[in-house]
Order: structure tokens, then sequence, then C-alpha cells
């Protein structure tokens, strides 16, 4: 604990290592906590002294007996706000043991609930759906957030998933988009590795790093999870469902087109599904498809069956072959997502969008 606490006070990184069974999960939690709680005060009797310039609230606690924050005359600006704490392994089943740990100490974050969204078999489609609905203020549990979110026995309580997921279906609340609202507001978060090392991930939760404590435990385990993130794996299969969803693109269209000549007078009255994209357009996407399918299937691997390895330029040569570059990235992506997109919102069909979803993260 008290090198938790050097680390702390010196703003330095630590590697802490303790055997099995020896209590570090309760001294990490604990001997941060209670610095940040230290802190808060330190600064709180540093800004009473200002304001009673100079004179001593509590004289048998005098102002030096805070240590360097409220005694200094330059606050460093990492002082000025209290900084949160996050708290990642790799685990949420890690997480939840930890979380209950903490509950029991005197220091007292897939979450859809809409039952619309749940029914959705693939967890694109549910991503896809809970966005277009969230977009045009059609989920009755995202348009609770905002008021219940400020709600005392949500924002002093300490939550895991399943809490959440509970507090959510009791407030009729998503319970996604509450954890969201409550990290602002809280002191210490828990979070699996992955949330916290992949750049996506970090921006799609808006994670700010900077001026915080980062607790990783269990850290040997980081570094495989960094190549891990690193790395991507395309099989045939994903190419062959790729160019299939994007085929299921070109059929509908080209008959909505048809559709369109043929009720042009009645044009007006015509409903189009909204794919901003022409058919030429969508054409160049299974083109690129299918000239990546070829570049890969003209690597020429050993016949001993090892594989091949190459140097880390070597993906964006073979990328290239099939006109995917970084100059070209954007205007892929924005297509994708478009087709994507529209895929999900087509009723009464269903397409295999995995293989396209494959392809546009690993673009990104």
């Amino acid at each position: 604990m008290s090198k938790v606490l050097e680390c702390l006070q010196k703003q330095v990184n630590g590697i802490l290592e303790s055997p099995t069974g020896t209590g570090k999960t309760l001294c990490l939690l604990c001997a941060t906590l209670a610095w940040r709680e230290h802190l808060k005060d330190a600064i709180s009797a540093k800004k009473i002294s200002q304001q009673l310039n100079g004179a001593e609230l509590f004289p048998d606690q005098p102002l030096s007996s805070w240590g360097n924050v409220a005694t200094n005359g330059d606050v460093p600006a990492y002082y000025t706000d209290i900084p949160k704490i996050i708290y990642a392994s790799r685990t949420h089943s890690q997480l939840t043991q930890v979380i209950n740990e903490l509950k029991s100490t005197v220091y007292r974050e897939q979450l859809c609930i809409h039952p619309e969204v749940k029914k959705q078999e693939s967890n694109y489609l549910q991503i896809h759906l809970c966005r277009m609905k969230v977009a045009t203020r059609s989920c009755y549990f995202y348009n609770n957030v905002e008021e219940k979110s400020t709600e005392k026995d949500l924002l002093s309580s300490i939550l895991d998933i399943e809490d959440l997921v509970r507090n959510g279906n009791k407030h009729r609340v998503c319970p996604y988009y509450l954890s969201r609202n409550l990290k602002q507001q809280a002191d210490i978060i828990f979070m699996p590795y992955n949330y916290l090392l992949d750049p996506k991930s970090r921006r799609a939760h808006n994670l700010d790093l900077r001026g915080t404590v980062v607790i990783l435990d269990e850290a040997h385990n980081v570094e495989r999870l960094c190549e891990e993130l690193a790395s991507f794996d395309l099989t045939p299969y994903d190419l062959a469902s790729a160019i299939d969803a994007v085929n299921v693109v070109l059929e509908k269209q080209a008959k909505e087109v048809q559709q369109s000549e043929i009720n042009s007078e009645f044009s007006a009255d015509y409903d189009r599904t909204g794919l901003n994209m022409t058919l030429e357009d969508i054409a160049k996407i299974k083109r690129i498809l299918l000239e990546l399918e070829d570049a890969i299937e003209a690597v020429e691997l050993p016949p001993s069956g090892n594989g091949v390895t190459k140097d880390g330029g070597y993906i964006f040569d073979l990328f290239a072959k099939a006109q995917i570059t970084f100059q070209t990235q954007n205007s892929l992506l924005e297509a994708l997502e478009q087709i994507l997109q529209y895929l999900a919102g087509c009723p009464g069909i269903f397409t295999n969008t995995a293989g396209l979803h494959k392809f546009a993260d690993i673009i990104q």
C-alpha cells in the first residue's frame, strides 16, 4: 500500500507484484481511494485557508499537516481537479469480484433492454437498430436517461453490469447510456482492459485518460491483449459473406431504380428506402472486395503448410492491390456504413452482414 501511495504522490508508474490470496485487490482499491479522499480534503483545506487569508480553521490540525498540496504556493495543474480512478481487469467476471470486494469496504459500470432491439439475432443488427432509435429519439429507455441519471440512489450506489440492467428495468431507463452519464460523476470506474487499451473503444466511450489514475489488475495479460487489439483475421468466408451482402443491395437497388422508372409519373408519392448511392457506387464496393479476394488468393504459400510471415508494411501493399489505401479509406468507410445501415433497416429480409462489418472494422 505504501508503494501505491508513493506512485500516486510522485505521479510515476509502478509495477507491483504480490502472490495470490494476499489481498492485493483491496490494497489497490483502499490505498487509491484513501489517497483520493486525502487529496480532496487537502485541496479543500487550501481553498479555505486562502479564503481566511492564511488563518487556521482547525488549530489542532494545522494546514501543514495536510501535506504539500495544501501548503505549496503553486499547486500543480494535475491537482486542481480531483482525478478519476479507472480500475481495469481482464474480464467482466473478474470486475464483478472486485466490485463485490469494494462493497465490503467503507468506500461505498450487452446492456440494451429494448425488447425490439433485443429480438435481433445479430449483434451488428442490434447496434444499428439501437443507433437508429437513439438518433430519432424513438427509444423510451434512452429518452429517460437524462432525468434518471440525477437520482440520488443511483448516484450513490456501486453498480456492476447486473445492477445497471436491474436498475434499467426498474426505472425504465437505458443501462448503457445511464452508465455513460453516471461515469461523468463517478469517483472510480471499472472496465475490462479492451475498453481502456483500444483507441476506438476509448473514443466511443469518451474516455480521456489525462489526469487519471489507472490501475491494471492482473497486468501480465496486457501485452497479449495489446497484440490482439493490433491484429485481425480475414477469412475467405468473411469476404464471400461481404460480397453476398453487397449483391443483395445491388439487386434491391436495381429493382428500386426499375420501379422508380415505371412509376416516374407518381414519383412524388414513390417511397424510396433511402440509400444515397448509385448502382455504380455499389458495384465499385463489390469490385474492391473481389479484387481483395484475388489478391489474397494470389499469395504464394509454402508447400510445407507453415504459412508465410511478412513485415508490417506488406499489408498496405496487399490492400493497395484492391484500391484500399489511406486516400480511399474515408470514402470507402462511408460507403460501407451506408450499405450496412440500409441492410439493417430493410424490413422483411435478413442478410448476414458479419463479413461486411468485419471488413469495415479492418479498414478502420
